[in-house]
C-alpha cells in the first residue's frame, strides 16, 4: 500500500485529490466495490470537493466509512452492501450512480461525520502478523504487551485468538478461543509453537475506542469493506473476547506516554508493537517514539515490532528494531493479515 500524506485535500487541490484518490483505488484491490467508487470519484469534481473537506487521513477511508456507518437497507445504495441485502450487486455504473446521489444529498452530514472519526481500523487478521514474533520474543516468560495506536485494543488479546497458518508443509494450529485467524505462511511454517503469555496489557491511542459501546463498535464495523464478511465476523468476535481480557486504554500521544507507561509496570520484558497505525503520525512523532524506545532498552528487555505500509513499498512491511525506519525488515505481510511472506523466504 503506498499511501499519501494527502496533502492536496488540506490545499484545496482537486486535481491533487484526484491523483491521491486513484493511488488508493491501488490499495483497494481487495474491495471491488471501493475499488470501483474510488477511480469514479477521481474523475468527478463534486466528489472530489467533498472530500478535500474531510481533514483526517487517508480521506477515502473516512468518506466510505462514515457512508457505511449511516446506510441503511431502505437507501438504493444498500443493494451493494452485502451486510444489508443478501444478494449484493456487482459494481458497476449504477453503483456509482447511487453512492454519487446518496454524498450529494447528505455531503454536509457525511462530512461531518468522517471529520469527527479516525481511521481506527482494529484488524484482528493482523495479530496473525505478530504472533510468530511475539512468541519467540517471550518464550515461556510473561511479557508486558504494549500496542502503540490500539483503537480498541483488541490485538492485546492475541493470546485468547486461535490460528490457522497453511503452508506449503500443512496447516499449523495454535489455540483454541475465538476468533479464529487464517493466515498463509510464504515459507517453511511458521516458527511458533505456543502462544505468549502476557503479564499485562497496554494500549495507547489518541482516542481511544470503547469496544463495548455500541456506538463505538458500529465505527469499527464501518471500517470494514462491504465484501469482507470473514473480517467483519472476526471483528465481533474479537470484541466478545475483549470484553474478559484486562486492558489498560490510555487517551495521549503514543510517544509521550510510552515512556509514562513503562515506569509503571513491574519488572520484566516488553514488547511494543504498532500494525498500520504510525503511518499516519509525522516525522517528529516518529523520532520521539524512537528515542523512547532506546530509554527503555537501556534498563528493560524490550522488543519493538512494527508492521507499517512505507511508501515506495508495495507490501506492508513487517520490522523489528528500536527504530521503525532503521530496523532490519524480517517479513512483507497483507495488510490485513492474509498472508505473511518471512524475508528469509
Amino acid at each position: 500500500m503506498n499511501l499519501d500524506d494527502w496533502s492536496g485535500a488540506r490545499d484545496g487541490d482537486l486535481a491533487a485529490v484526484a491523483a491521491e484518490t486513484r493511488r488508493w483505488a491501488d490499495s483497494a484491490a481487495d474491495s471491488p466495490l471501493y475499488r470501483h467508487f474510488a477511480l469514479a470519484i477521481a474523475d468527478d469534481p463534486d466528489l472530489l470537493a467533498v472530500l478535500a473537506r474531510i481533514p483526517g487521513v487517508p480521506p477515502m477511508n473516512l468518506l466510505l466509512g462514515a457512508v457505511k456507518l449511516r446506510l441503511n437497507a431502505d437507501d438504493p445504495l444498500a443493494a451493494w452492501y452485502p451486510h444489508l441485502t443478501p444478494q449484493p450487486r456487482t459494481p458497476g455504473p449504477a453503483a456509482y450512480a447511487a453512492l454519487r446521489a446518496y454524498v450529494v444529498g447528505r455531503a454536509d452530514a457525511v462530512v461531518a461525520e468522517a471529520s469527527a472519526r479516525r481511521t481506527q481500523t482494529n484488524e484482528t487478521g493482523r495479530a496473525a502478523v505478530l504472533l510468530p514474533w511475539v512468541a519467540a520474543f517471550a518464550g515461556d516468560e510473561p511479557v508486558h504487551a504494549v500496542d502503540l495506536g490500539a483503537s480498541a485494543g483488541l490485538n492485546l488479546c492475541l493470546d485468547r485468538f486461535s490460528y490457522r497458518y497453511t503452508w506449503t508443509g500443512g496447516t499449523t494450529l495454535l489455540g483454541s478461543g475465538a476468533p479464529e485467524l487464517h493466515c498463509e505462511w510464504r515459507g517453511d511454517g511458521p516458527p511458533v509453537s505456543a502462544l505468549p503469555m502476557f503479564a499485562t496489557r497496554t494500549g495507547i491511542d489518541l482516542s481511544p475506542v470503547d469496544a463495548t459501546d455500541p456506538y463505538q463498535a458500529a465505527w469499527l464495523e464501518a471500517l470494514v469493506w462491504p465484501e469482507h464478511q470473514d473480517r467483519l465476523a472476526r471483528l465481533r468476535a474479537a470484541i466478545e473476547a475483549r470484553r474478559n481480557v484486562d486492558v489498560a486504554m490510555i487517551a495521549g500521544d503514543a510517544a509521550r506516554m510510552l515512556g509514562e507507561v513503562e515506569a509503571g509496570l513491574p519488572p520484566g520484558p516488553m514488547v511494543i508493537w504498532h500494525t498500520v497505525a504510525l503511518y499516519q503520525a509525522p516525522p517528529e512523532v516518529h523520532e520521539r517514539i524512537d528515542a523512547a524506545v532506546a530509554a527503555i532498552s537501556r534498563h528493560r528487555r524490550v522488543l519493538r515490532l512494527g508492521m507499517e505500509p512505507v511508501r515506495g513499498l508495495p507490501d506492508v512491511q513487517v520490522r523489528v528494531g528500536a527504530s521503525f525506519a532503521q530496523a532490519r525488515t524480517v517479513a512483507t505481510a497483507h495488510a490485513h493479515g492474509r498472508w505473511v511472506a518471512p524475508a528469509y523466504a
